[in-house]
């Protein structure tokens, strides 16, 4: 089988070709047709391999890393989980703030949890009174308390842009 490959690669005119050159010349070429294998070779095999192994031995060991320090604070956190309030952990502030915005009719463009239970929710092009009713009812019927408010006014009379932090 070999045999045959080399023989229809000698008809050929690239074969041909190659058989007219000097001796010289053939070395030249078969030096240049071996340096092109191995640079297609390395860019094309050997580059992607070792780069995919790279990757791969970085993400092996930044998953170690991450189980070795969640096994180190697990008795921290099992502590910490105890200690607790029920109240506070069986309370969630996003049901809640989404339910009674609803009932009021209010449209949340963003609603964001953040560190310690806080909530950051932003409304835009929204009633001033039906923001400030809606604030009040959250305080009075869920005990949800405001930590920061920023009112910006709207284009329109009586319209604002908000955004409040619940605890």
């Amino acid at each position: 089988m070999f045999e045959q490959v080399q023989v229809q690669l000698r008809q050929s005119s690239a074969g041909r070709w190659y058989a007219g050159k000097e001796a010289n010349e053939r070395r030249v070429i078969a030096g240049l047709g071996l340096a092109t294998f191995v640079v297609v070779f390395w860019l094309g095999v050997w580059q992607p391999i070792s780069d995919w192994r790279d990757i791969e031995t970085n993400r092996y060991q930044n998953a170690q890393a991450l189980l070795d320090w969640l096994e180190a604070n697990e008795s921290r956190a099992r502590a910490a989980a105890r200690q607790a309030s029920p109240a506070a952990a069986g309370r969630s502030l996003i049901p809640i703030i989404t339910r009674t915005a609803d009932a009021q009719g209010l449209q949340l463009n963003r609603l964001q949890p953040e560190t310690n239970g806080v909530v950051s929710v932003v409304l835009q092009a929204q009633s001033f009174n039906d923001i400030v009713s809606w604030v009040a009812q959250l305080n009075e019927n869920n005990g949800v308390t405001v930590l920061r408010a920023s009112v910006d006014s709207q284009g329109m009379p009586g319209y604002v842009n908000a955004q409040v932090r619940f605890q």
